[in-house]
């Protein structure tokens, strides 16, 4: 062959390359024109000379200088623009003039409208990702052609109709991602036939019908959050390499298969929230590996099987919301990884076991809402990475062990609603990060310990409706996060501490029905759940200046007491309920300067005495149901700015005498 031809054959082979590689480009460019956001910075090196520029070419060559572009043997083989914040849609994609092109992804943009049935002309795909867009509308039945892909991603869109059958045509299809879509309809049969899956997800969508039990290479099946109805295939068992099975959150009956104790790879299974009845399989007991298992919401009977204490690399066992009856298994107390227990909203009766105090990496512990009786085991106290604890609503007994004071992680510690006796251990003082604090509805007595007065981070403390005796502590005024404070329902006695006026972050406090006495320090009580009639001996001393419990719930006629509060300079009681007579609640107030009795129901008329209360700024009285004229006394208010008596029924003329206040900025009849 003539050397010259030799020379020349690299040359055609190299321009031939370029051409096709600026064809496919130039095709690309066409789709980036389509976007809405022409000025993406990422996507600013797609661009072309002329083509018939070759001296040009190398400096934008869409193989080696596009963002996002790879080739191979000149044509483009890769596209991955991911988060690049393109604005656009697929529906002018080049699929027909990129026939090499073996992975795209698209994934994290602003991709919207559908997935073209052109998408099945990239017969060389092996890996496609669209997730985390805004495609709509049905995934195309051409999809099936792809039967080279590996990896199809397409979670995170508004994807819906149904799961085409033809995607069982993807033969070689490890990675079927489609979470969190709507779509709907059944999952196909065909998808058995894919027989070199390992991950399907198919959660969040509005799948129904049956589970697929035939994929035996199969390692994460996610299925939760759709409308899956039937029972679980015990078929399942067959699915040996499986680590991870979620089918919680749908509508599954019938009863867990036995055969799931054959997954002996699994470390995780969830099947809550759905509608599984009977026993829990002792089989179960065999999943050595698992280290999470959640059976919870679900209507499952019978005792909690004591092979579950053979699950020693458990860390997360919730069996919840069920129930379950008979004995929490002493068995238990072998997980010695577990952080998470919760076996609450059962059936569940006998005691606590105390081998629960071995489960030294427990962090919570929920036994609330069962049968459980006798004594909180002092055992619990070894429990030093707890974050919660609740015991309520048992038939606990005896008193709470002072080594729960031990509990130095603690936010949350519910024990109300047992028949607990005995002191509050002063001891529960050390729990400096305890947030909730919960004891009542039980038999405590004796006082509050001062020490609770050291609980800087709690936010509701919640003691009433036991026999507790003495005084409020003062050291409650420490609390300064203190959100809801219910002692009420005691024994206790002796004043209100001024210290509970330094809650500023209070919003519930009860105190009724114990025996409290003296003077009403000045606390900001408004905008709170406080119910019940006011105290009759309010004013008791003579020292209650500003007294302000608007936007309550209180009812009730105002106490007989209040007529001689000569104190007074402040008073609230709007956005109420109370009633009664108004006509002599109130005396003469030399030194009130401001009152409120509005939105309640008071009757009666307004006494002439208002306009004796010389210090007087701001009266309203509006919307009650006061009758009869004005009285003209209140034209001797010189220095009164407000006057609201609208929304009554008052009859008569306006007085002249209210022509005098010339201080007056809003008058409202």
């Amino acid at each position: 062959m003539d050397p010259k031809i030799l020379y020349f054959l690299p040359l055609v082979y190299l321009f031939t390359i370029t051409f096709a590689s600026t064809e496919e480009a130039t095709n690309l460019l066409k789709w980036k024109s389509t976007f809405k956001n022409q000025n993406n910075s990422l996507l600013a090196s797609w661009t072309l000379s002329h083509p018939a520029a070759a001296k040009h070419f190398s400096s934008h060559d869409p193989c080696r200088d596009w963002y996002g572009v790879k080739c191979f043997n000149g044509r483009i083989n890769r596209l991955n623009i991911t988060n690049s914040g393109v604005i656009g849609t697929l529906q002018d994609f080049p699929f027909s003039s990129l026939p090499f092109l073996e992975y795209i992804d698209f994934s994290m943009n602003n991709l919207s409208g559908p997935i073209p049935a052109e998408i099945g002309k990239l017969t060389n795909l092996v890996e496609i990702d669209l997730d985390t867009n805004q495609l709509t509308g049905h995934i195309p039945p051409e999809i099936g052609n792809l039967i080279n892909a590996k990896l199809f991603y397409a979670y995170s869109n508004e994807l819906s109709g149904s799961i085409p059958i033809e995607i069982g045509k993807m033969k070689s299809l490890g990675s079927l991602i489609l979470q969190k879509n709507n779509l709907s309809g059944p999952i196909p049969k065909s998808l058995d036939d894919l027989t070199e899956l390992k991950i399907l997800y198919l959660y969040s969508n509005q799948l129904s019908g049956l589970i697929p039990s035939d994929l035996t290479k199969l390692k994460l099946l996610y299925l939760f959050s759709n409308q899956l109805s039937g029972p679980i295939p015990r078929e399942l068992g067959n699915l040996k390499n499986l680590n991870d099975l979620e089918l919680s959150q749908n509508k599954l009956t019938g009863s867990i298969p036995i055969t799931l104790g054959d997954l002996t790879e699994l470390k995780i299974l969830y099947l809550y929230s759905n509608q599984l009845s009977v026993l829990i399989p002792s089989e179960l007991g065999n999943l050595k590996n698992l280290i999470e298992l959640d059976l919870s919401d679900n209507k499952l009977t019978g005792s909690i099987p004591i092979t579950l204490g053979d699950l020693t690399e458990l860390e997360t066992l919730y069996l919840h919301s069920n129930q379950l009856s008979g004995l929490i298994p002493r068995e238990l107390g072998n997980l010695k990884n577990l952080n998470d227990l919760a076996l609450s909203d059962n059936k569940l009766s006998g005691s606590i076991p105390i081998t629960l105090g071995d489960l030294i990496e427990l962090e919570t512990l929920y036994l609330q809402s069962n049968q459980l009786s006798g004594l909180i085991p002092r055992e619990l106290g070894n429990l030093k990475n707890l974050n919660d604890l609740d015991v309520s609503d048992n038939k606990l007994n005896g008193s709470i062990p002072i080594t729960l004071g031990h509990f130095t992680e603690l936010e949350t510690l519910y024990v109300h609603s047992n028949q607990l006796s005995g002191l509050i251990p002063r001891e529960l003082g050390n729990l400096k990060n305890l947030n909730d604090l919960a004891l009542s509805d039980n038999k405590l007595s004796g006082s509050i310990p001062i020490t609770l007065g050291d609980l800087i981070e709690l936010e509701t403390l919640y003691l009433h409706s036991n026999q507790l005796s003495g005084p409020i502590p003062r050291e409650l005024g420490n609390l300064k996060n203190l959100n809801d404070l219910d002692i009420s329902d005691n024994k206790l006695n002796g004043s209100i501490p001024i210290t509970l006026g330094h809650l500023a972050e209070l919003k519930l406090l009860q105190l009724y029905s114990n025996q409290l006495s003296g003077p009403i320090p000045k606390l900001i009580i408004s905008e709170n759940q406080l119910s019940g009639h006011l105290p009759e001996h309010l004013c008791q001393g003579g020292k209650l200046e500003n007294f302000t419990v608007n936007s309550n719930k209180l009812i009730g006629p105002i106490p007989r007491s209040f007529s001689k509060c000569s104190s007074f300079k402040r008073v609230r009681l709007d956005n109420n309920s109370f009633t009664g007579n108004l006509s002599d609640a109130f005396g003469i107030h030399p030194h009130l300067y401001f009152i409120n009795l509005s939105e309640n129901d008071f009757y009666g008329e307004l006494s002439s005495n208002w306009g004796k209360c010389k210090s007087l700024t701001d009266l309203r009285v509006a919307r009650n149901n006061i009758s009869g004229s004005i009285p003209p006394e209140i034209g001797n208010l010189k220095g009164l700015q407000g006057l609201n008596l609208s929304s009554n029924h008052l009859v008569g003329q306006i007085p002249r005498e209210l022509g005098k206040l010339t201080s007056l900025v809003n008058l409202l009849l």
